[in-house]
């Protein structure tokens, strides 16, 4: 049991930054490559590479090189029901409306951070 909460544990620490969490929802409409995905995260090349590398790592997402581009595609299996759970939860109360129809849909126009409140409060 305690292998199986490790993993467990360890997939979430994946799956806690907003970054990753755009970047395979971007993925689970289609492999892309390296710039697509910095397109539409917007971060910088290092920083991608960053948490490129973590989804690697947990085996979230698997690469293809092309000659001097790789490109990235969500694995099967965990990665994939993750991104459907969330995007059902997160998203899919806006795609019964009409606004978004899959997980990369939802994460294609991300919102804005939103301002944190002052600590401590007055």
């Amino acid at each position: 049991m305690r292998r199986h909460v490790g993993k467990a544990a360890r997939l979430m620490r994946a799956l806690s930054s907003e970054h990753r969490l755009m970047v395979l929802c971007a993925l689970s409409a289609q492999e892309l490559s390296v710039g697509q995905l910095n397109a539409l995260v917007r971060l910088s090349p290092s920083a991608l590479s960053q948490h490129l590398a973590v989804l690697r790592r947990e085996k979230l997402v698997r690469t293809r090189r092309e000659a001097q581009t790789i490109h990235y595609r969500l694995a099967p299996g965990i990665a994939l029901e993750v991104v459907q759970l969330l995007y059902e939860h997160y998203c899919g109360s806006g795609a019964a409306q009409g606004a978004a129809t899959t997980p990369a849909s939802c994460s294609a126009q991300p919102e804005p951070p939103a301002a944190e409140a002052p600590w401590p409060p007055s």
